[in-house]
């Protein structure tokens, strides 16, 4: 029991945090010889929570002084305050609000905690509501993001992934702004939140004729911004419980824009023919012809290296993998640069077979053109595609090929598994051995391929 109640005493009916200042920082904290700290309550219960979160503070700032850390003053003292006085059973209420809005309940317990001589002047502030919270928006959210908890998610994507992942949470922030206004994040309320929701909800459900947005947009927004207010509090003010207002806040999705996949008889007919592809470059060409038998993404073929395509063994295959930043030794992340893969089931060897085999033996280097550039290899695609009436509907593709290789493994009875993996989808049980090894696999993939005029490569 007593180390249960380390570091806790009774004054009066209330509990008081009573803990020793190592000595060698007696001169360094202005506590010593030992912190008396009130706890604000009568219950042991709340008490030792309390204790358990100030013991853990005191620790983290013992460390500091140890190795004489320099910290940014003004979020410290805003981020220890809060913590201290969350220890403690009070939220903070900035002074304005107290006196308006608190009860002498409240009042009288927050002068209570702070009564003993020896409380730190930072402590003091947070209990009265003194301390000048931080003015951070969403845009240094954004900015601390990127330098401290994401930078290890972000070390991996290459320049031009990094640049698309950035413009979603910038296009949210500057709607935000718009909507509601570049208010610091300490200020935003639930009512702000429930604005800029109502602004996407009459974009997905617009009340005049305009053109109805996707659901998912509004939702990727919202949940952008509900990401940047979690992250900040978490990682910069250690508030991990901190209500988000954002929480809840999205719009159902009925999956209704799934994208059709193409007819096998007009990839026959329109592709694989000598012909109608002719006036595309021929690096497009083949990122289009590669993924008819191998169910790339775009990105994935647009992004091989050569030593991701062996040619010279009795498999034939690609190999879709991470170029990691931090593997030094890798002479093609040196050559080319980082590159993320979607998932860590996206990574994945697919033998070559049809007219996919021709293709990387006419590029066995890859596709340099469309090195990190698959947006631009997607639209040169499409819109030769569409207007070169190449295309079955409005709502086709370059991606559509991918739907209609998952339909063909289906046709061929391809065991789910050994569909899952070459598709690079995640199975939902643990996996054993190599799915039967990749010359079974070609075999498979054999059975299914398409008849190829070689003039189309």
């Amino acid at each position: 029991m007593d180390d249960l109640d380390r570091y806790l005493k009774r004054r009066g009916h209330s509990w008081v945090y009573y803990r020793r200042v190592p000595t060698a920082l007696a001169v360094l904290d202005s506590r010593a010889p030992f912190i008396r700290q009130a706890l604000g309550t009568r219950d042991l219960a709340i008490a030792r929570r309390a204790r358990d979160l100030l013991a853990t503070a005191d620790d983290e700032l013992w460390a500091s002084l140890t190795l004489d850390e320099n910290v940014d003053r003004s979020r410290s003292r805003y981020a220890a305050a809060v913590k201290r006085v969350k220890a403690m059973g009070f939220g903070y209420t900035p002074a304005e609000e107290l006196g308006r809005s608190a009860t002498w309940d409240e009042l009288s317990s927050r002068m209570e905690a702070i009564f003993p001589p020896t409380t730190p002047p930072e402590v003091e502030q947070a209990v009265l509501g003194t301390v000048t919270p931080p003015k951070d928006r969403f845009e240094d959210a954004l900015r601390i993001y990127i330098e401290g908890p994401g930078k290890l998610v972000l070390a991996n994507k290459s320049p031009n992934q990094l640049r698309i992942w950035r413009n979603i949470p910038k296009r949210a922030i500057s709607r935000f702004v718009d909507v509601v206004g570049d208010k610091a994040l300490v200020d935003i309320r639930r009512e702000d939140a429930v604005k800029f929701y109502r602004f996407w909800l009459n974009r997905i459900m617009p009340d005049d004729d305009a053109d109805p947005m996707h659901a998912s947009s509004g939702n990727r927004e919202i949940g952008e911004l509900r990401k940047l207010y979690r992250e900040y509090f978490s990682f910069e003010h250690n508030e991990k419980e901190r209500l988000n207002p954002f929480v809840g806040l999205g719009f159902p999705e009925d999956g209704s824009d799934t994208r059709p996949p193409f007819p096998i008889a007009w990839i026959e007919h329109k592709f694989l023919k000598a012909g109608p592809l002719s006036g595309l470059n021929p690096e497009a060409r083949g990122v289009l012809l590669a993924m008819i038998e191998t169910g790339c993404r775009p990105s994935e073929i647009c992004n091989l290296t050569p030593g991701a395509i062996v040619l010279n063994t009795d498999v034939p295959y690609i190999s879709v993998r991470p170029r990691r930043a931090s593997d030094k030794k890798n002479l093609e992340v040196k050559q080319y640069g980082p590159h993320e893969v979607k998932s860590a089931a996206s990574v994945r060897n697919i033998p070559l077979v049809g007219v996919a085999l021709k293709v990387f033996e006419r590029f066995p280097e890859g596709f340099s053109r469309y090195m990190d550039k698959t947006g631009t290899a997607s639209q040169t695609i499409n819109s030769y595609l569409e207007e070169n009436g190449l295309l079955p509907t409005s709502e086709h593709t370059l991606y559509c090929l991918r739907h209609t290789f998952e339909d063909r493994m289906k046709r061929a009875e391809i065991d789910y598994e050994v569909r899952t993996g070459l598709f690079g989808h995640t199975v939902s049980r643990p996996i054993y051995g190599a799915r039967g090894g990749l010359a079974w696999q070609r075999e498979l993939l054999s059975a299914m391929a398409l008849e190829f005029e070689e003039d189309v490569i």
